[in-house]
């Protein structure tokens, strides 16, 4: 797996750590008409429109579709997964006690030799010091390290669908509202056994050379709107193979997000819009499959 897909795809609130500036040109993406895809489910008097989203992006690339923004403009209200921009203080206090060791432990003590030597060449690549992650549980390393990676291939967290979206909804007068905690989230990563955490830390190092290739072909997938490519991408070659991390980030997030979309159905009238990372509307535990039990059929949204 390539762990970097998690920031892209599925994480973010990880990806607010820092706000960087690319420091490379992004691997060119496709520049086909964008028509990223977006779903609906609907009763007699509700329509919650649900679209996945890209939380890091290259600058200036163009994904508005007509459809996204009729769902934007008739929306009263947008979901996001999570308030990025709460206070840093608390969202410091948060990162210190799920994401570092205690003062007498180090990362490099939890790794066999050969996975530290990896680790060791991998973050040569990104100009980043071992010293730099030494404090960090195996989880908030990897984030960190993807967050690099993502950055060294020009990739923007401040160009992410989010980053864009939210302001404007907010000067259109929308109400923005979350589905989950920063705590939710991280506690995503930081309750899974070390051992995984570990996995997810060193399953991409070894690919980090072919992230531009790899993110550009994921980010045009995603543009186009070719959900079977972004499965097999993004789950049955990626985060799929490591059962636990996918339960984690995706099935068990899936699984209280889909309630929440039932019950805003059930209790108010009009349109919302939901913008959660795109890998949880897509595979079999997806946030669609989970509101069917629900008694939801949702709908592809096509472009006019």
């Amino acid at each position: 797996m390539t762990l970097w897909k998690a920031a892209v795809f599925a994480l973010v609130a990880l990806g607010a750590c820092g706000e960087p500036e690319p420091e490379a040109p992004a691997t060119p993406v496709v520049e086909a008409p964008p028509k990223p895809a977006m779903w609906k489910v609907s009763d007699e008097d509700t329509t919650v429109y649900l679209f996945g989203t890209v939380h890091v992006l290259p600058p200036k690339l163009t994904w508005h579709s007509p459809a996204v923004d009729k769902a934007l403009d008739e929306a009263k209200a947008i979901y996001f997964e999570t308030d990025t921009e709460s206070d840093p203080i608390a969202f410091r206090e948060i990162v210190n006690r799920l994401g570092l060791y205690e003062p007498s432990q180090r990362l490099s003590d939890r790794l066999e030799l050969e996975d530290l030597e990896l680790l060791r060449s991998a973050l040569a690549k990104l100009d980043l010091p071992l010293v730099a992650i030494e404090t960090m549980r195996p989880w908030y390393a990897g984030v960190v390290i993807s967050e690099a990676v993502v950055r060294k291939a020009g990739y923007d967290v401040s160009s992410g669908v989010e980053s864009l979206m939210r302001p404007a909804a907010r000067k259109a007068g929308k109400e923005i509202r979350f589905l989950e905690t920063v705590e939710d989230q991280m506690s995503a990563f930081a309750t899974l056994p070390e051992t995984t955490q570990i996995k997810f830390l060193i399953g991409g190092l070894k690919e980090i050379d072919n992230a531009g290739k790899e993110l550009g072909d994921l980010v045009s997938a995603w543009k186009t709107g070719d959900v079977d490519a972004l499965a097999r991408l993004l789950i049955d070659e990626d985060i799929g193979t490591i059962p636990e991390l996918h339960d984690a980030l995706l099935t068990h997030r899936n699984a209280n997000w889909a309630p929440e979309i039932d019950a805003l159905l059930k209790s108010e009238t009009g349109t919302f819009l939901v913008a959660v990372g795109a890998a949880h509307l897509i595979g079999e535990n997806s946030v669609l499959q989970m509101l069917k039990p629900l008694g939801h059929a949702p709908e592809r949204v096509h472009e006019p």
